[in-house]
């Protein structure tokens, strides 16, 4: 269940939340964020972020407008042999946005991401997916797999746009599928894999 908007870009990443690995990263407008990898400590910040979604932002993130915001937070700060997150953060320190993956078998995990409402169509969904795609890869998962409401028009345009995805129709929602190795198709048409310093990125840098 994933969805690609937000609407609570006020509350600030802690101070020395998340992975020790950084990355700053240029979106399509020429600003900056930083992305790296989730842990535990993002927790309340997470927390904060998903509460502050309207009651169609939820529905559209989780399915319904109740949801338990405080196990949702939990789960995508989560970290493990199984599961992977990164958090976005702008300079402020401000989190404006998380990825995260969650394995179902030894070559497929279920993908969702949430980027703020302010950077929409500036190419932080898509940033988030592929750095996220590079470490599944690593870790044997070939296939990244999400459902998602048929009306998500722009979580659907970044699969579909980034990573080529197929998409079927099922129950009421689209069943996505892409390969993990479509960030490499992603990094070719959006040509985000420079930091914004205008150097090359080590591929599986955001790993711990």
């Amino acid at each position: 269940m994933v969805r690609a908007t937000g609407d609570n870009p006020e509350q600030p990443v802690p101070a020395g939340g998340g992975g020790s690995a950084s990355e700053l990263v240029r979106l399509r407008d020429g600003s900056s964020v930083a992305v790296r990898p989730a842990s535990a400590r993002d927790e309340p910040a997470l927390e904060s972020f998903l509460s502050g979604l309207c009651l169609e932002a939820r529905r559209l993130r989780f399915f319904t407008g109740g949801a338990d915001i405080a196990s949702a937070a939990h789960a995508v700060s989560a970290t493990g042999p199984h599961r992977y997150g990164l958090i976005a953060h702008d300079e402020g320190g401000v989190l404006v946005g998380h990825a995260t993956y969650v394995q179902l078998d030894r070559t497929r995990a279920e993908v969702g991401v949430e980027v703020a409402d302010h950077l929409q169509g500036r190419g932080l969904g898509t940033i988030l997916i592929e750095r996220l795609a590079t470490v599944a890869e690593s870790r044997g998962i070939t296939l990244f797999v999400a459902e998602v409401l048929p009306e998500n028009h722009a979580m659907l345009s970044v699969f579909h746009d980034g990573f080529d995805a197929r998409s079927t129709f099922h129950d009421g929602t689209d069943a996505v599928e892409f390969p993990t190795a479509s960030w490499r198709l992603a990094r070719e048409r959006f040509g985000e894999g420079r930091r914004s310093d205008g150097r090359r990125r080590d591929e599986g840098q955001l790993e711990e």
